[in-house]
């Protein structure tokens, strides 16, 4: 076998190795603390745990089940069924079952993400010889990883890919259809019924998990492709020669997910319910606003600003770059102009899905950031492509926030130390990964040839500093003794919940109990136990460290909890001055006196 030139060291020929290393490590770390009770996430998880946990206790897949008659069909089946079927229909119900699929859709997404970068930067022109082939295959290769890294760095992604109520789901679906499209324009955008029908299975799916309304962001954006990358028009030339036909594509890809979402009418055996609960209720709800439409598009929480800036907000600690990446790409918008230079066709595709997504969602009177995350695995994408065009500024004010993270982290773990007078509570190893990895980013804003690399990694471990240092009170810290959850088995317990859903995570924690729940603005304040006592032998009381439950009762046992919802009367410095009592508290499992 002969061997082709290559004057490329070897250190470089692998390092594009290294950093696929590096986003499959990274992947599997999304597994850490997967089963805990204080990973970040939406509360409402909670809310759809019950729902499917009550419809698998049914023994039938509809209606949906609820601990409210107001909330049950908040969000389509596919999402409880999969809950149910993951959870063995409740005889396996543990978090990190029902958490699995979500990380199993997340890693799909990200294989799309990594594979649609590899193919763009590599393009599709051949090399002049082997040797320059076999470079930009492994510069693809590397801008594939890289992708990967920032798509998983996300803090949506982390928070939102990884529990049951998950956005990974529509995200896989719907982003799957641009893929596909991206993958290959030409053949697909000329498909008669192949990809249109694959198309609307998928978008019909993602309909499934999430909502009917996605059709119109995803049949918007289906049109601007048609038009901008089939035709190579400008979207606002409509009148043109294949026009009636790309139309009816999108309608029927359109029309087929819709018809797949349908099928939840068809088999449920309350319809009715469903148009009430779920169409009126859930989503024409939020199109209505007594404040009027302009007065919220323009102020308040959940203004077009919103929209305008979530794509940044969702990146959280990779803000700056994702800043940068419009600025550089804007930038390149004008160099472009009045030349023949043109953008590749998957890069226009990835940026007319986060074009359209934000359009259709500046529409409702309610809008929220997490509208924007099926088009996060995009951003991911263009970042990648514009990593060596981005400014250093942008890669540096990454390193600075991503510092100040990782000295958040710290705090955290010094207020773990001091609640539990444990020094020992978190290995040094967290603290050596802490202050060396604030190192690393400090290092990356000085030294130049750093700048990038640090800053590819130091997101996701802040994410990461953040698994480890609530792991602890996911394990023995943050349960009751074996004995006493036999003992609870069958018995009623009043629980503290302060969100609608916040008692169904005791499910978790004390399985087999008969779950009550009293409402509890800041449970560490509670003061009526006396009467909760009245009414059950047992009770949960939260408290402050160093503060009983109750002055009439018995404590039975205790855990480690880390506080949610704060008291806005601390103040943002408590969270420095006292950072024990700030982030954690102690939970008691009280019973009356003996008599």
């Amino acid at each position: 076998m002969t061997s082709f030139d290559d004057t490329t060291p070897p250190a470089r020929r692998s390092f594009h190795r290294v950093w696929i290393g590096l986003a499959l490590l990274v992947a599997l770390a999304y597994l850490f603390g997967l089963g805990g009770d204080h990973i970040p996430r939406n509360g409402d998880e909670l809310v759809y745990a019950n729902i499917a946990r009550l419809t698998a206790a049914s023994g039938h897949w509809l209606p949906l089940q609820s601990a409210w008659d107001f909330m049950r069909n908040t969000k389509p089946p596919l999402l409880f069924w999969q809950a149910m079927v993951a959870g063995g229909w409740g005889e396996h119900w543990t978090l990190l079952r029902l958490r699995l699929p979500s990380v199993a859709y997340t890693w799909g997404i990200t294989l799309m993400v990594a594979l649609l970068t590899w193919k763009t930067v590599r393009g599709d022109a051949p090399a002049p010889d082997r040797a320059t082939a076999a470079q930009q295959n492994r510069h693809a290769l590397t801008m594939g990883a890289i992708a990967a890294l920032v798509y998983l760095s996300f803090f949506t992604t982390y928070r939102y890919g990884r529990p049951y109520l998950t956005s990974a789901p529509e995200t896989f679906w719907l982003f799957g259809v641009f893929f596909a499209l991206a993958w290959s324009p030409a053949r697909l955008l000329a498909s008669n019924w192949k990809f249109p029908l694959i198309a609307g299975v998928a978008v019909g799916i993602g309909c499934l998990y999430k909502s009917f309304v996605m059709v119109v962001p995803v049949g918007f954006a289906l049109a601007l492709c048609y038009q901008t990358v089939g035709a190579q028009i400008a979207p606002w030339k409509i009148f043109r020669p294949g026009m009636v036909k790309d139309g009816v594509k999108v309608a029927v890809i359109c029309a087929l997910g819709l018809g797949i979402f349908g099928l939840w009418f068809a088999l449920d055996p309350q319809p009715g319910e469903v148009w009430r609960e779920f169409v009126v209720g859930e989503n024409a709800g939020k199109m209505n606003n007594a404040r009027g439409y302009f007065k919220t598009a323009f102020s308040g929480g959940s203004s077009i600003l919103t929209i305008l800036t979530g794509y940044f907000s969702n990146a959280l600690f990779l803000l700056p770059l994702s800043i940068g990446c419009f600025v550089a790409a804007w930038r390149g918008w004008r160099q472009r102009r009045g030349t023949l230079l043109t953008i590749s066709p998957a890069e226009k595709i990835m940026w007319l899905w986060l074009l359209a997504l934000a359009l259709v969602f500046m529409l409702p009177t309610q809008r929220s950031t997490r509208y924007l995350i099926p088009a996060m695995p995009a951003l991911a994408i263009m970042m990648a492509l514009y990593w060596q065009r981005i400014g250093r500024i942008w890669f540096s004010l990454t390193l600075a926030v991503c510092m100040i993270g990782l000295l958040a982290m710290g705090l955290i773990g010094y207020g773990a130390v001091r609640a539990t007078q444990d020094p020992w509570i978190l290995s040094p190893l967290f603290w050596v990964f802490v202050s060396s990895t604030a190192l690393a980013c400090g290092a990356g804003i000085v030294k130049k040839n750093w700048t990038r690399p640090v800053a590819a990694l130091s997101a996701f471990s802040v994410l990461f500093a953040l698994a480890w240092v609530t792991n602890p009170f996911n394990g023995e810290l943050g349960r009751f003794k074996p004995q006493t959850n036999a003992l609870l088995k069958g018995q009623t317990v009043q629980v503290p919940s302060n969100f609608n859903g916040h008692f169904e995570r005791y499910e978790f924690i004390i399985p087999g109990a008969k779950i009550k729940d009293y409402f509890a603005a800041q449970p560490v304040d509670y003061a009526d136990v006396e009467s909760l006592l009245e009414t059950s032998r047992y009770v949960l009381v939260q408290r402050r460290i160093g503060q009983a439950p109750c002055a009439k009762c018995r404590i039975i046992d205790e855990r480690w909890d880390l506080r949610s919802r704060q008291d806005e009367n601390d103040g943002f410095m408590a969270a420095f001055k006292t950072p024990e009592t700030y982030w954690y508290a102690k939970e008691y499992l009280v019973e009356p006196p003996a008599p």
